[in-house]
């Protein structure tokens, strides 16, 4: 079965340089694609525990299945709580004309085994704005650094005058690897899409799966309870039992020896001896 789905989304990422347009009244989780956009795609699915490691194991062999040039793995999280609740996540960087189709499939495939998609953010940036001011930026400080070489070029230069160049050029070369720095990572914001599916326990938003949700709730809530009393116990009773065997040994063997100890000497002292009231038998009437 495991096969038969990722070969569906296989083969649905295979056209993924024409990405599908939404269908009428459907909300589009893609996104859109637009030139000079960069795009963060991040889904939220909620379904039963138990399926949760197979549904992260099956979009991350999608992405695989890519290549390492199309797709590749950025983030893998696998988490389970005391109560038993899963929560995961996997994050991938893909190719942004593969980006909207390979989302779409994600949540497709999810939905086909009983997940509910409970959120979607789908965020964007305008770096043809920022690439131009770069490129803006890059040209005057390739100006700068031409001016600065021509006049390092002169002969009449005053000792003073040339280190006030050569400080001027240091900066020029600072900031034109610190552009040649920015204009790289906007190529990549457009190149590559951030994608992220996170994975969280859960049955669905209908009353029905709330009611089963609160079910599951209250019997881990009584786990935790018996498991807190266990260790109470645990931690409390051989103490306990010590101090109760001690006690027996005294009322058993030590009390009594104690009495008559205490009545000899009162002999030997010959002074009265103090009435002493045995607890281990009732008072008599």
């Amino acid at each position: 079965m495991k096969w038969v789905v990722s070969s569906a989304i296989a083969l649905s990422l295979a056209g993924c340089s024409k990405a599908p347009e939404s269908s009428a009244g459907e909300p589009d989780i893609a996104g859109n694609s637009v030139a000079g956009v960069a795009f963060d795609y991040s889904y939220d699915l909620t379904l039963p525990s138990s399926r949760i490691s197979d549904l992260q194991e099956e979009h991350a062999r999608a992405c695989e299945r890519l290549g390492a040039t199309r797709c590749r793995m950025t983030g893998l999280r696998y988490t389970v709580g005391q109560q038993g609740d899963v929560s995961a996540n996997l994050s991938v960087k893909i190719v942004a004309p593969l980006a909207r189709a390979f989302g779409r499939a994600g949540v497709k495939q999810a939905e086909s085994v009983g997940a509910t998609l409970t959120g979607a953010d789908i965020s964007e940036t305008d770096v043809a704005t920022a690439a131009a001011a770069t490129a803006t930026e890059r040209t005057d400080v390739a100006a700068e650094r031409a001016r600065i070489d021509r006049e390092l070029a002169r002969v009449d230069l005053s000792p003073r005058e040339r280190a006030e160049l050569r400080q001027q050029q240091a900066v020029a070369q600072g900031q034109a690897t610190a552009a040649a720095a920015t204009a790289s990572e906007q190529r990549e914001s457009l190149a590559n899409t951030p994608m992220s599916f996170d994975y969280t326990t859960g049955r669905g938003t209908g009353l029905v799966d709330r009611l089963q949700d609160a079910g599951d709730t209250a019997l881990g809530s009584i786990g935790l309870t018996v498991t807190a009393l266990l260790w109470v116990l645990a931690a409390l009773g051989p103490p306990l039992l010590v101090i109760l065997l001690a006690f027996l040994v005294w009322r058993r063997w030590i009390q009594r020896w104690w009495t008559e100890l205490m009545v000899r000497i009162d002999r030997r002292t010959g002074l009265p001896l103090a009435p002493v009231q045995d607890t281990s038998s009732p008072p008599s009437r």
